[in-house]
């Protein structure tokens, strides 16, 4: 298979899951999970149009993580409802999230940006500063979601602060597999 057979696969892959985990919400008539599922299907969609435009490039690998996250986020944590019965997966997907998309947002400026500095060092901070401030984004999102929609994904400041935590780990082990080349990003620009 090539590369790009392998990113179709993805996204087919992708699209039938998500589609059935929706199916799933439909006859439970949680709709406010459909928009969820939605806006985070179209923005993958969204990113698969601009790599095809070749504006970008990013590693099957790092989107398999970033697919990974959202049905784990999807099907898991919302549909089974792994957020609110244990007090783990909330904190699991915190770190597994932000790692993937720190490498995912990496890969990206990585691929986009021609005067790049090759620094180990510079990399690290790079994609640590990156997840932690999509993950801090993030908890600013729940914190909005909570005050317009009176949900509660945020049920407390511990649970906010152990979010933060769990994300910064996600950042940095990101940052420490990206600075010592573990996962090796594809360096070309087009």
């Amino acid at each position: 298979m090539t590369k790009r057979d392998i990113s179709k696969f993805l996204i087919i892959f992708f699209s039938i899951i998500m589609l059935l985990i929706m199916i799933g919400f439909i006859k439970k008539k949680e709709y406010s999970c459909i928009y969820n599922l939605i806006a985070i299907y179209l923005g993958y969609l969204l990113f698969t149009y601009f790599e095809y435009k070749k504006k970008f490039h990013v590693r099957n690998s790092i989107k398999g993580l970033v697919i990974i996250t959202a049905i784990l986020h999807n099907l898991f944590g919302e549909y089974f409802k792994l957020y609110t019965t244990t007090k783990w997966f909330d904190k699991g997907l915190h770190l597994f999230g932000t790692f993937s998309v720190s490498l995912f947002c990496y890969s990206i400026i990585n691929s986009s940006i021609a005067f790049f500095p090759r620094s180990k060092v510079f990399i690290f901070i790079l994609i640590v500063s990156t997840g932690i401030t999509i993950g801090t984004l993030f908890e600013h999102l729940e914190f909005i979601t909570d005050s317009i929609l009176k949900s509660k994904t945020q049920t407390n400041l511990v649970d906010t602060d152990l979010d933060l935590i769990f994300n910064t780990l996600g950042a940095t082990i990101a940052g420490v597999l990206g600075m010592f080349r573990i996962i090796f990003f594809d360096n070309q620009r087009n």
